[in-house]
């Protein structure tokens, strides 16, 4: 999971990526939902402040970055049978981002504001 920046340094969109640009172990989306409420980042190097804020980022866009996993393996999936044979599609430098998602921290923040006054 990544987080695209503007100039400002405000997020403006989550993505995915294939295995071969962060050399990453790959794990199923499944495996990957089941894991975001435990990504926490408590290390004070090299910014204790931006570690805190990437934990943050995981929880306020919890529903948005499991979307994208199951995008990011339907795309995967996808991908292997167009090319079916050429190149292990992990490897396959022609397939970098494989999910994306705009987002918007304000509206974000506000959508769950409300949900927590309903449900009160």
């Amino acid at each position: 999971m990544a987080i695209a920046m503007d100039q400002r340094g405000a997020p403006t969109q989550l993505f995915t990526t294939n295995r071969w640009v962060t050399g990453e172990t790959w794990y199923a989306a499944a495996d990957v939902c089941a894991m975001l409420d435990r990504f926490v980042i408590d290390l004070a190097r090299p910014s204790w402040l931006v570690n805190r804020w990437i934990t943050a980022m995981f929880r306020l866009f919890k529903p948005q970055m499991a979307m994208l996993l199951l995008a990011r393996d339907a795309a995967i999936m996808s991908w292997r049978r167009r090319h079916r044979g050429k190149i292990h599609v992990f490897e396959d430098r022609r397939l970098e981002v494989t999910s994306t998602l705009e987002i918007d921290l304000d509206r974000q923040i506000g959508e769950i504001n409300l949900a927590l006054r309903r449900a009160a």
